[in-house]
């Protein structure tokens, strides 16, 4: 039973990044290597602002505007330097690795096993009772950022939005500013990413550097999972994301079971993304064609 319940906590966890990269994989049709930097950025500063007793709300909000600002520098080296859209991602991830380590205060790692965090169970609560908290409370998170991001698609700008990534000649033909889109749409899902990096470090109680090594990989595989399975049934992109971060934990957890070294996890996420993409061809495409475009 805890097994079981471990892989939906791990799934919906990790699912608010795979929402994220979703945002810039499938709807702006763009590789945004920012992830592996913005990721880590929301995880240290909500660190930061966890030890400062910053209420929990404010938080993730504070976690989220970091996140809207690296996505809004990678948008800036594309729109005003001119640099192409891989590369930007590219420096953006590297500057923030020092970005990081200096909000830290130049340390590898912080516990906060000590502070409260929203995951925190409530004293009237039994400890065998944590994981079905831990799981509801993630399963409204991601409810809710799904529902916010399902609804913000069907509005003028997010339908502008999707169209910037499908056919980006049509917008400028509407009269309306790519660029602006392009960076709307990378400051949203950075920040979303961002916010993400707050909850697993509020879950976990413990910040690392290196933390955001491979969420890439990880993201880009629930994707590519869900997409897989749901991919010719119409759902959402939202959908597809957290049932495929949920398909993805279980991978990882079964091989686990199987007593595979916890060090050849990262190897693991590469062999579920290629066989992710065996299974549906298309989204190899949809990737090339995002590099292409980047």
């Amino acid at each position: 039973m805890n097994f079981i319940l471990d892989i939906f906590i791990q799934g919906l966890l990790y699912s608010v990044l795979a929402m994220g990269v979703s945002l810039t994989f499938k709807v702006l049709k763009s590789a945004d290597l920012t992830v592996e930097g913005s990721f880590p950025l929301g995880a240290v500063v909500g660190a930061i602002a966890l030890t400062l007793e910053v209420p929990l709300p404010l938080v993730l909000c504070i976690s989220w505007f970091a996140g809207w600002m690296a996505g809004l520098l990678t948008s800036w080296f594309q729109r005003s330097l001119h640099i192409q859209p891989l590369l930007s991602g590219i420096l953006t991830m590297s500057g923030l690795y020092t970005i990081n380590l200096m909000i830290a205060q130049n340390r590898s790692n912080l516990p906060l096993f000590q502070i409260n965090t929203l995951f925190t169970r409530p004293s009237w609560m039994r400890v065998e009772q944590t994981r079905f908290y831990h799981l509801g409370l993630l399963l409204v998170i991601a409810l809710i950022l799904k529902f916010l991001i399902d609804w913000f698609l069907t509005t003028k700008k997010g339908m502008m939005l999707t169209v910037a990534g499908d056919n980006p000649e049509l917008v400028s033909s509407l009269g309306e500013n790519l660029g602006t889109y392009q960076s709307l749409g990378l400051s949203l899902s950075n920040g979303i990413i961002a916010l993400s990096g707050a909850l697993v470090v509020m879950m976990t109680r413990f910040y690392d550097l290196s933390m955001g090594f491979g969420m890439l990989v990880v993201a880009l595989a629930s994707i590519v999972l869900g997409d897989s399975i749901l991919g010719s049934t119409g759902a959402k992109i939202t959908t597809m994301a957290i049932f495929g971060s949920i398909l993805y934990r279980f991978s990882i957890a079964s091989a686990l079971a199987l007593r595979l070294h916890p060090s050849a996890l990262r190897l693991m996420s590469v062999v579920i993304f290629v066989v992710a993409l065996m299974i549906k061809p298309t989204s190899f495409q949809s990737l090339i064609k995002s590099m292409k475009g980047s």
